[in-house]
């Protein structure tokens, strides 16, 4: 398995969440395996992995409400295990499934949000209240899924949390909700200087806003990085010959440095390149002589994990 890059990681002072070598055990099955993580203060981090990979167990550990069975967990510089009320208080936690209450009012909601928080901001509620365009006056109960939502986060900002973590926080809205959603949060939070940790499953709307990401599946850290290096390091070189090219020729290109992998349909071959890609485009036309046309490809958030899925399935 790829090593976890944690180059440019900040450091322990300005970190806001370090897991080190995290297990969480149900029974005999481990949900979270020898797991380590940083992310710095300030970051706007998605963390991904399909069904079942252990996202929200990870999530639940975080916030204390999950006992680990190995390892360390800090938030804030909090350990999440000793001092749970403490990352609590300066945690902001939304999910998919809220916790608002069909009968009762925007003004009634803050009410008792007040009355069990530490430090309210009424006016940071009221401001994205009003930002989201939502009814004071109404019940809750008569919201839509993206109202509730919109709702829920105002409700969250109130708490002044400088950490938020938002496990699924969209699954469910349509289109146009998610968007309006999201274009708030970063707008709004990130300017703030608010660290946000949120797992998605839907790679287009991470891509869109994360700076940094970490793929998780069974329960195992696939890679963790700069969103940006990620991309930068790791192309798609397609080649194009003028006639089919020859078994010696693909050998020669699956056996150059920087070459994870290739693809061949007729006479086009595509690889999958991690490092310096022009020095290696350039060293395959000096190699090649019946190349047609070389262009390299950018890689999308969704072409990455589909690769990172493929290559554990594969056992790299």
């Amino acid at each position: 398995m790829e090593a976890v890059n944690q180059t440019g990681a900040a450091s322990k002072a300005s970190a806001a969440i370090e897991l080190h070598n995290l297990e969480v055990k149900y029974g005999e099955r481990s949900a979270v395996n020898d797991l380590s993580l940083t992310v710095p203060a300030g970051a706007i981090f998605g963390f991904l992995g399909p069904n079942g990979a252990g996202k929200t167990t990870t999530i639940k550990t975080m916030l204390g409400l999950r006992k680990p069975d190995g390892g360390s967990v800090c938030v804030l510089g909090y350990d999440a295990v000793m001092q749970s009320l403490e990352v609590r208080a300066r945690v902001g936690y939304m999910s998919e499934v809220n916790s608002l209450y069909d009968f009762l009012t925007i003004p009634q909601h803050c009410a008792f949000c007040r009355s069990v928080s530490r430090q309210w901001d009424q006016e940071m509620v009221d401001r994205y209240v009003s930002l989201f365009g939502l009814p004071t006056n109404r019940k809750v109960g008569k919201f839509s899924k993206g109202m509730k939502s919109q709702l829920a986060l105002s409700l969250l900002m109130g708490s002044n949390p400088d950490l938020l973590i938002l496990d699924e926080p969209t699954a469910g809205l349509d289109p146009v909700a998610r968007h309006q959603f999201l274009n708030h949060l970063v707008a709004e939070i990130a300017a703030q200087g608010k660290t946000i940790f949120f797992s998605s499953h839907i790679l287009s709307e991470v891509e869109a806003v994360a700076d940094w990401v970490g793929i998780i599946r069974d329960g195992k850290l696939i890679v963790c990085d700069e969103l940006d290096h990620l991309k930068q390091t790791q192309k798609v070189l397609k080649l194009t010959y003028v006639e089919l090219p020859p078994a010696a020729e693909v050998t020669m290109l699956r056996s150059l440095p920087g070459v994870m992998s290739l693809e061949q349909e007729g006479r086009s071959v595509r690889l999958l390149t991690h490092g310096d890609v022009e020095s290696l485009s350039q060293t395959i036309q000096a190699r090649s002589h019946a190349l047609r046309n070389v262009d390299i490809v950018d890689l999308d958030l969704e072409d990455l994990f589909l690769k990172y899925m493929k290559e554990e399935s594969n056992g790299r």
